[in-house]
């Protein structure tokens, strides 16, 4: 299953500004206009988008397994 988004007349350009690596299959990624994405490794090394998450007003410049 992959997500669809939607956005406006231009694509989020999901500049990265920090990085997580979780239970080592989960790629959590923070940027500087204040998305987070998540993203399924494969064991295969193939990455795939789960889910964008937005609402921060401010850079994503650090990100925690809490």
């Amino acid at each position: 299953v992959l997500p669809i988004v939607l956005w406006g007349r231009r694509a989020p350009t999901h500049c990265v500004s920090s990085l997580l690596l979780v239970d080592g299959s989960v790629i959590v990624t923070g940027c500087h206009d204040g998305q987070i994405c998540l993203w399924d490794l494969g064991p295969d090394l193939q990455v795939n988008p789960r889910a964008l998450l937005f609402g921060h007003t401010a850079s994503v410049t650090c990100l925690s397994k809490a």
